[in-house]
């Protein structure tokens, strides 16, 4: 029968310590120059959803998207996530002491299914249009594509960031995905 989701997850036991958690096993999301406000609201709703705090918005042009439209599509999850619009600079010092992987389809990418996720982990997703530029690219410790097998090859921003989260939630805290 069906039930809201809402309760049905209060109801849920997560098997999980009662420890903070630590910045030895984090996960930031990142974007670089959205043109959608609705994309960066479903990534900040997304760190909601899988317990990230940080949202991170890199623009080196202004900032213009809507903040009216990406707090609609966050909804409650802005009461306990943090997203903040930086420049690309901002965002390579805010790195310092995690690895920066690319969700990209950049030459030297690996399937996001066979490799090893980094635990002090800044994903970052590029423009819905363009991706990332090869010089923010350099900076990455790694790249990892999402394999598409069918006639369609390319995935919408938020849904790709939405599959690498969780991907990288099977990795590194499995306990909290076994309810």
């Amino acid at each position: 029968m069906y039930q809201p989701s809402v309760p049905f997850f209060k109801e849920k036991k997560y098997k999980q310590t009662n420890k903070e958690q630590t910045r030895d096993n984090e996960l930031i999301l990142a974007a670089f120059e959205l043109g959608t406000p609705e994309n960066a609201g479903a990534i900040i709703r997304l760190a909601g959803n899988i317990g990230v705090k940080e949202v991170w918005l890199v623009y080196d042009k202004d900032f213009t998207l809507r903040t009216a439209k990406i707090e609609r599509v966050a909804q409650s999850s802005l009461s306990h996530v943090s997203y903040k619009v930086m420049t690309t600079q901002a965002l390579l010092q805010a790195c310092k002491g995690f690895d920066l992987v690319a969700l990209e389809t950049a030459t030297e990418s690996q399937n996001i299914f066979t490799c090893a996720l980094p635990q002090k982990c800044v994903l970052l997703a590029g423009n819905e249009r363009f991706g990332l530029p090869d010089t923010l690219l350099t900076h990455c410790t790694s790249s990892v594509f999402i394999p598409l097998p069918g006639q369609t090859a390319s995935m919408n921003v938020s849904h790709a960031i939405t599959i690498a989260g969780f991907e990288w939630m099977r990795q590194h805290k499995a306990e909290l995905m076994d309810m």
